[in-house]
């Protein structure tokens, strides 16, 4: 078992969490900012198809082998803390 943690700025451009995993991994996603929401999704993601994560709410989910989680700002830039358990 391994465990990663780390935090990334997200802007208005989908950006990748922490690359595609490579076995089960339980991922636990912290909005930052008091002020705007983050989106999760796919490469893809936006604020219209987007898993809404509110101001300073978090996200855990289990996320299967070769997958990778986008995150996206509602706007400007938020800064998003990250946690991953590989299995």
């Amino acid at each position: 078992m391994v465990i990663e943690s780390g935090q990334i700025t997200v802007g208005t451009s989908p950006v990748q969490m922490d690359g595609n995993t490579t076995g089960w991994s339980h991922i636990h996603i912290k909005n930052l900012d008091a002020t705007k929401d983050l989106y999760l999704g796919n490469a893809a993601v936006t604020t219209s198809n987007g898993f809404p994560v509110s101001k300073l709410e978090s996200f855990e989910h289990d996320l299967p082998p070769g997958e990778a989680v986008y995150l996206l700002a509602s706007s400007g830039t938020i800064n998003v803390a990250w946690f991953r358990i590989n299995h």
